[in-house]
């Protein structure tokens, strides 16, 4: 046996039976992935090498493997470390390295690896003996899983990948493997939660991507069912309560009422940009809030928590209904979140209805919603066009929603949805994949679209080509009237899709989205990749200086106050 071969079967024995990469240095790993019967998916770059891992990760909820060359190959693949460092998601990321005994010989294709990728890992270490190699597996799978998960990264040398293994020593650490193990909360801290929700007229829970990791979809469940606390769910959380409108909303869509609620429970979710830094005006001054986290640095950050709970998030969520249960059983009026909520569904209700003219994306996300089926999962890329998408889409089922937050990584919709793809079909999973981006986000990768053909993994994406990057063009006809290094072509991104082996629609007008769309699914139902180009209008963003329209609440207010409170002038 050789130390590749223990690679594969190490990878394998975390339940990873996918694997994405580019070759180059570990050809000999891909050759044992291949005798183990274990698929490899090899792509084009490699940040989305890094971001496919980051896409079946999160859907597997467990670890996603990645594997790039040597020098320039890490160097490509650190911004897919940065989105899935970001994302709190496990990848496993192997890189090459040439032999050892050219340690310091300046050879082809040589950086330091570990001291360039080291701020973007949780851990990572160079395998010098290849009998160990399973053991650092464990060891790296272990950490990226521990606390908040994260990516980690073994450099491999050639040379060890290569070399032959004592096969009995190594065998020693395919045996059973210990299982996560998250920390209990404190029983007082649930005991001080609830009777801080119980005091509440108008509680709240906000949950992101920890409670999807920390599986505490029941537990969120029974607080918004049994006792009518509404949730407002962002990222990957979005879906642990179904987005009926009473109970369940996205933060995006859900946050001008947030500014409401009187206390506030935080369900692993860093209190930073995406939530608006959970700060006023968007949440109230004299809220009271509850944090609940596996990773105690995030609780306090951007604001006083009356009540910190560090620990497992399902654990938790659940002992703080069993004990609002046991002895403050009082359900709520949520209909507070509608009333904050009616200026912004009246105003929306307005855009996008000419059937004349270029495409507005909100008209897009009307039609893409009327067809995604309630399990679905929808993958959005993009800025201006995905702000749309927020307004309108409403996930009904656990792990319904992922984009490129926290990072804001464009280009990270089409390697994310690769991932999810070959995860479900890894686990026989029927869950359509629905992709929504804008020209700018999807030409990042474009090349992945061949990727996506090669390996058969079906898709439906629609791109919102309005010719520039749309958000920055917003900005610059606000300072300076126009728009300057922000456009590019209508260009035929059908035709791409075309000559990539997908199936390619062109929507020039209101009235073609739905036929296009209609026949994209189609396509994507007998086994393709399907893309619909539709001519957005290049105007659209003008109406987000409308902040009922913003799904996206960047919180100047908050940066103003911070200035003024260090002196800086207000500008």
């Amino acid at each position: 046996m050789i130390a590749a071969e223990l690679m594969a079967r190490a990878v394998e024995r975390q339940g990873a039976r996918t694997v994405f990469g580019l070759p180059g240095h570990l050809e000999s790993f891909f050759g044992a992935l291949q005798a183990l019967g274990m698929r490899l998916i090899h792509m084009r770059h490699e940040a989305a090498v890094v971001t496919a891992a980051d896409g079946y990760a999160r859907t597997k909820r467990g670890i996603g493997v990645a594997c790039v060359t040597a020098g320039p190959g890490l160097a490509n693949a650190i911004g897919g470390l940065a989105t899935a460092w970001d994302a709190g998601a496990p990848v496993l990321l192997f890189c090459g390295r040439n032999p050892l005994d050219l340690l310091d010989a300046a050879p082809h294709q040589e950086l330091d690896h570990i001291g360039m990728a080291r701020p973007l890992l949780k851990w990572s270490a160079t395998v010098h003996d290849g009998t160990r190699m399973a053991e650092y597996v464990d060891m790296a799978c272990r950490i990226a899983l521990d606390g908040r998960p994260g990516p980690v990264m073994l450099e491999v040398p050639r040379d060890v990948a290569d070399g032959r293994v004592d096969e009995d020593l190594a065998k020693r650490f395919l045996g059973p493997m210990s299982e996560r193990q998250t920390p209990a909360p404190a029983a007082d801290a649930i005991k001080r939660a609830a009777e801080l929700l119980a005091s509440a007229e108008r509680p709240m829970i906000l949950a992101g991507s920890g409670a999807y990791w920390g599986d505490a979809g029941p537990g969120l469940r029974r607080l918004a069912h049994d006792f009518r606390i509404p949730v407002m769910a962002h990222c990957e959380a979005r879906g642990l309560v179904a987005e009926d409108g009473e109970v369940g909303f996205s933060y995006a869509f859900g946050h001008p009422a947030a500014k409401a609620a009187d206390v506030v429970m935080v369900v692993g979710q860093k209190l930073g940009s995406s939530v608006s830094y959970g700060a006023p005006p968007y949440f109230a001054d004299d809220a009271s809030f509850i944090q609940i986290d596996s990773d105690g640095a995030e609780i306090g950050r951007n604001r006083p928590i009356a009540v910190p709970v560090i620990g497992d998030p399902g654990a938790a969520t659940m002992a703080i209904a069993a004990e609002l249960a046991g002895t403050h059983n009082r359900p709520r009026d949520p209909a507070w979140v509608q009333d904050g909520l009616a200026e912004r569904i009246e105003k929306l209700d307005q855009v996008g209805r000419a059937e004349s003219g270029p495409v507005h994306p909100l008209r897009m996300a009307r039609e893409l919603a009327a067809r995604m089926p309630e399990d679905a999962i929808f993958v959005g890329d993009g800025a201006n066009s995905l702000n749309w998408y927020k307004a309108e889409i409403k996930v009904q089922r656990p792990f319904g929603w992922l984009d490129q937050d926290p990072l804001g990584s464009m280009g990270a919709g089409l390697p994310l949805a690769i991932g999810v793809v070959a995860a479900n079909q890894e686990t026989g999973a029927t869950r359509p994949v629905f992709v929504a981006a804008g020209d700018g986000a999807l030409g990042q990768y474009l090349g992945e679209l061949a990727s996506a053909a090669l390996h058969g993994l079906p898709m439906f994406i629609a791109v919102a080509n309005d010719g520039g990057w749309g958000a920055s063009r917003n900005i610059t006809k606000r300072l300076f009237g126009g728009a300057y290094g922000v456009d590019v072509h209508q260009s035929r991104y059908d035709l791409v899709a075309e000559g990539l082996e997908c199936h390619g629609e062109l929507a020039e007008g209101p009235s073609d989205v739905g036929p296009a769309f209609d026949r994209a699914i189609a396509a994507v139902g007998k086994g393709k990749t399907a893309l619909v180009n539709v001519l957005a209008d290049p105007t659209s963003g003008d109406k987000r200086a409308d902040p009922a329209l913003q799904m996206v609440p960047f919180n100047h207010l908050y940066h103003a106050e911070k200035s003024r409170r260090h002196g800086v002038p207000d500008k």
